[in-house]
């Protein structure tokens, strides 16, 4: 009883020290992401949202890193990195399977030259701006006109860079490098939920993890197993979100749902001199104080693996009861009035309302909806997978939460379908296919098609060719 009663105090002292807000609920989430202070100043190096685009996450640690999603790029701070080298751009481009052969140097005078490749004319403004290979990164592939789209584009290993040339004015802009990255790993607050499907049986290694947490802990499930766009399986209970990948052998792991739905992270503080805390340190002397009766409570329950960092310090609520969340869920504390318990606070709940039960967009009949797509790689080896990407839109108002289909035709004339998720909030979508074993110079064509809709079946066609293999 004695350690509940100055669990109260220390409540106040930590509200305090943090200056939060008394009737701020915990589970709230903000309207939309903002640029992280630790990025403010190299955000606006680059160009702020004119360039970069809006936040697409709130600030994610890892270990003592710190990044944040735009939809251009991601920015990274070391802080154990030197001083000049603490600030970078990390390499989304090396990951989206794009590149070219490096050429010899042509010394060609006035021709900017960077590790085997010439920065297009129409870039190198841009590219020195931005501080060159610095930031820029090396050239993944010379400069690539998009018939169809009536633009030219070059890959970098941070950053992407396309001109439109029916519209030249605009200059040089930057390519979605990380919406492509993020999209299934976070994205705008308002995006939908990427479910494939979601009639998969229930069983193991749900039923395992659930029986090892305990079902008091878990809650009630609500949803799934259901798969998600990127391939692994996930299942909604009431105060958690469990997901495994599709190897038989692949446990099942909380999900860090907070950031997901939105939740504020609070600034790192320093350590309370009080023996009713245990700190959590993140980053350097800074990290979040936890009241010893919640942290008794995650050690009985799976420790902090199970729940993940804390982020935010504990916040009184108006109903007189305490929350403090963590990356994977939240804990509510009751007063000894209220019989002095901590329990789970029931996030997976909004989680499903969030990303699961979302309604069918309303369409008007007399939309004239177009679907527009294109693959990462127009050339593709049979030994890679290839993404194909679409947009769906009605004259200029972008189309979210639709699920397109891709019809693939194989070379030896079959063919296979492929569900995209649901587009998000600039009506894009994208699906891997596998890869499609063919010879050199075959064309695999397909068709992304939506119906099912008042407005009937609207399709469009897209093809690429295998070439690369030995």
């Amino acid at each position: 009883m004695k350690r509940l009663t100055v669990l109260l105090l220390l409540l106040v002292l930590i509200t305090s020290a943090c200056g939060g807000s008394g009737s701020e609920a915990a589970s709230t989430p903000s309207a939309a992401y903002l640029v992280e202070e630790v990025f403010a100043e190299f955000h606006d190096f680059l160009g702020g949202e004119a360039r970069l685009g809006q936040p697409l996450s709130p600030l994610i640690y890892d270990g003592q890193t710190q990044k944040q999603y735009f939809e251009a790029a991601l920015l990274v701070y070391d802080p154990n990195a030197g001083p000049s080298e603490r600030y970078n751009l990390a390499p989304l481009g090396r990951g989206l399977s794009v590149q070219d052969e490096p050429l010899a140097n042509p010394g060609l005078p006035g021709v900017l030259f960077v590790d085997g490749f010439i920065v297009y004319e129409g870039f190198v403004g841009l590219y020195e701006q931005l501080g060159g290979q610095r930031y820029v990164g090396s050239p993944l592939t010379g400069v690539r006109y998009l018939e169809d789209q009536n633009r030219v584009e070059q890959y970098f290993a941070n950053l992407g860079f396309y001109l439109d040339l029916g519209d030249t004015s605009a200059g040089a802009q930057l390519m979605d490098y990380g919406r492509l990255a993020c999209a299934q790993d976070c994205g705008a607050p308002s995006s939908p939920a990427a479910i494939i499907q979601v009639d998969l049986p229930y069983g193991e290694p749900f039923v395992s993890a659930v029986a090892a947490l305990g079902d008091g802990l878990v809650g009630a499930r609500l949803a799934g197993p259901y798969q998600t766009a990127d391939g692994s399986i996930e299942v909604i209970y009431e105060n958690f979100v469990l997901y495994a990948h599709p190897d038989p052998n692949s446990a099942a792991r909380p999900r860090a749902i907070l950031s997901l739905l939105g939740l504020d992270l609070d600034p790192l503080v320093p350590r309370l001199d009080n023996p009713n805390a245990i700190f959590y340190g993140i980053e350097d002397d800074l990290g979040h104080n936890v009241p010893l009766v919640f942290s008794d409570y995650i050690a009985a329950h799976g420790g902090f693996e199970v729940f993940g960092a804390p982020i935010a310090e504990v916040k009184p609520q108006e109903d007189g009861t305490s929350i403090q969340c963590f990356a994977n869920a939240c804990l509510r504390y009751r007063p000894a009035v209220f019989g002095g318990e901590i329990t789970p606070v029931a996030m997976g709940i909004e989680y499903k309302n969030r990303f699961y039960d979302q309604p069918a967009p309303q369409l008007s009949e007399d939309l004239d909806i177009r679907i527009q797509v294109w693959e990462a790689r127009s050339q593709i080896s049979s030994a890679e997978q290839q993404i194909v990407h679409a947009s769906l839109f009605a004259g200029n108002q972008l189309l979210e939460g639709l699920r397109p289909y891709l019809l693939l035709t194989l070379p030896n004339g079959g063919e296979t379908l492929y569900q995209f998720p649901p587009s998000d909030a600039t009506g894009h979508t994208q699906v891997a296919i596998p890869a499609v074993i063919g010879q050199n110079g075959t064309l695999v064509p397909y068709e992304v098609c939506l119906e099912g809709l008042e407005v009937g079946k609207v399709c469009s066609q897209g093809s690429y060719l295998i070439w690369g293999n030995p």
